[in-house]
């Protein structure tokens, strides 16, 4: 029996495995991390499953390499931000994280269940060497903070747990349910976060 076709994908600028990814983010959207099954992703693409072992060696593949993804999203907001003043810096690095999020329910989900994971999911915990780098200069850019007086003393974990936190909450809270948000929703959650960070980084 030959292949089905790609039916609304056929004409897709995208790679085969770049495809895989993109639908089982859909999916999750829609599902959450526990409802990803490889048949729906290869069904809604139109290719058979050998096609997507092709690419990945199975669902954990699948979901390792959107953890790759989220973890190289936060180090590229990062660049984009490390030569600013610590506390300018930081606000910003939130904001993109915030409309990173907003516009990308699958990673919310996915962060969430790791979160509620006390070891965290392999999906993340297979890419934490993207962060190792990423976790040092966060922390010269607290300690530098610090010394300028603009920060309270916080240890770099502390930061990246309550900020995430903050931000998925806030989210959770917002419009998990759909994962829509209006424009003007948008930037009242983005203000809510902000505040709250400002907060944790001033207040004893």
């Amino acid at each position: 029996m030959p292949p089905p076709k790609r039916n609304k994908y056929l004409s897709s600028s995208l790679s085969t495995r770049d495809l895989i990814v993109k639908v089982a983010e859909q999916l999750i959207s829609t599902h959450g991390v526990e409802g990803l099954k490889l048949k729906d992703v290869t069904k809604e693409i139109g290719i058979q499953l050998p096609s997507l072992y092709a690419h990945f060696a199975g669902r954990s593949a699948v979901l390792i390499e959107i953890g790759k993804r989220i973890c190289e999203g936060i180090v590229a907001d990062f660049d984009k931000i490390e030569n600013l003043p610590p506390r300018e810096a930081l606000r910003e690095h939130t904001r993109l994280m915030v409309r990173r999020y907003t516009t990308n329910r699958a990673h919310v989900l996915v962060l969430l269940a790791d979160f509620a994971a006390p070891q965290g999911i392999d999906a993340l915990n297979a890419n934490e060497a993207i962060l190792y780098p990423y976790y040092e200069r966060l922390s010269v850019m607290l300690e530098r903070g610090r010394q300028d007086g603009l920060f309270k003393t916080i240890a770099r974990e502390e930061f990246i747990a309550n900020r995430l936190g903050i931000i998925l909450v806030n989210i959770a809270f917002a419009s998990l349910k759909t994962g829509v948000f209006t424009k003007k929703q948008a930037i009242r959650l983005e203000e809510n976060v902000l505040a709250q960070i400002d907060f944790m980084l001033t207040e004893s």
